[in-house]
C-alpha cells in the first residue's frame, strides 16, 4: 500500500469516460421505452449540434463509465481504475472522492476547469453524493485543486510533443461506440493511460512553471516509469514499448 512521506504533498490525476446519459435524455424528453438507445443519444447529439454547433454531449447528459487516477505519494506512485465493468457511476464517483478525502492531494485532471471538474460535480449532484472536503471548483486554490490550463490542446497531442507515448485508440472512434458494443475494458484500459500522461505532463508543467527541480522531475518521471514497468496488463506493456528511454 502506498504511503505519502512526511513532507510530500501527494498529488492525484485523474482522467474520466463518458457516454450519452441515455436515461437522463429519456427522463427530459420523453422518449417512449420502444426508442433505441442509439436513436436517444442521437437525438441529443443532433439538438446540440443546431443549438450550439458543437458534437459534444451537454456536461450534464454525460454519463460517467470509467475513473482512473494516478495517485504519488512519498517515494510510491500507482494508477488504479475505480470498480470494474459492473461499478455503476455512483460506486465510481465515490471510489475517487474517498481517495481524495482520504490523502488530500492535490488534484490535477487535464480539461478539469472546463470539463472533468464541472462534469463530477453535475454527476454528483444527480447521484446525491457528497463531495470530498472544502473540494470546490469555485475555490481551487484552497481546496486542493490544479487543473492543468491547457484544455484546448488534445491530451494526446501534447503527450507526444513531450515525448511520452501515444494514447491508445478506442476501436469504433468514441466511449459511446465502443461501449454499446460491449467494450468497455478498452474504455477503461485508455482511462488508465490518460491518467498517468496527465500526471507526467502535470510533473512536467511545475517543471516549466518552477516549482519543481529538474533532478525531482527527472525522478518522477522514472519512478512512473518504473511502475508501469512492473505491470502486466497488455495496454502498460504496450505503453511501456512505446515510450522512448531518453524522455526528459
Amino acid at each position: 500500500m502506498l504511503q505519502a512521506g512526511p513532507t510530500v504533498t501527494p498529488i492525484l490525476a485523474f482522467a474520466l469516460a463518458t457516454i450519452p446519459d441515455v436515461a437522463g435524455i429519456r427522463t427530459l424528453y420523453g422518449f417512449a421505452a420502444d426508442i433505441a438507445d442509439s436513436d436517444v443519444a442521437e437525438f441529443a447529439l443532433q439538438r446540440q449540434r443546431a443549438r450550439s454547433g458543437e458534437d459534444g454531449m451537454p456536461l450534464h447528459l454525460q454519463r460517467i463509465v470509467a475513473i482512473s487516477w494516478t495517485l504519488r505519494l512519498g517515494e510510491g506512485i500507482a494508477c488504479h481504475t475505480g470498480g470494474d465493468a459492473n461499478t455503476d457511476e455512483a460506486a465510481l464517483l465515490q471510489a475517487l472522492f474517498d481517495q481524495v478525502a482520504q490523502h488530500a492531494p492535490c488534484v490535477t485532471s487535464w480539461s478539469g476547469a472546463a470539463f472533468a471538474l464541472p462534469l463530477l460535480r453535475y454527476r454528483a449532484l444527480i447521484n446525491g453524493l457528497a463531495l470530498p472536503p472544502h473540494w470546490s471548483a469555485e475555490n481551487a486554490t484552497q481546496s486542493g485543486l490544479a487543473p492543468l490550463p491547457y484544455a484546448t490542446v488534445p491530451l494526446d497531442d501534447m503527450a507526444r510533443l513531450c515525448g511520452f507515448p501515444a494514447l491508445p485508440v478506442v476501436a469504433g472512434g468514441t466511449p459511446w461506440e465502443a461501449y454499446r458494443a460491449g467494450r468497455l475494458g478498452e474504455i477503461r484500459a485508455r482511462c488508465d493511460i490518460e491518467a498517468m500522461a496527465t500526471y507526467l505532463l502535470f510533473q512536467r508543467d511545475r517543471l516549466v512553471q518552477g516549482t519543481l527541480g529538474a533532478a525531482d522531475y527527472h525522478d518522477s518521471v522514472a519512478q512512473a516509469r518504473g511502475w508501469v514497468g512492473q505491470q502486466a496488463a497488455p495496454h502498460w506493456r504496450d505503453f511501456l514499448a512505446a515510450w522512448p528511454s531518453t524522455e526528459g
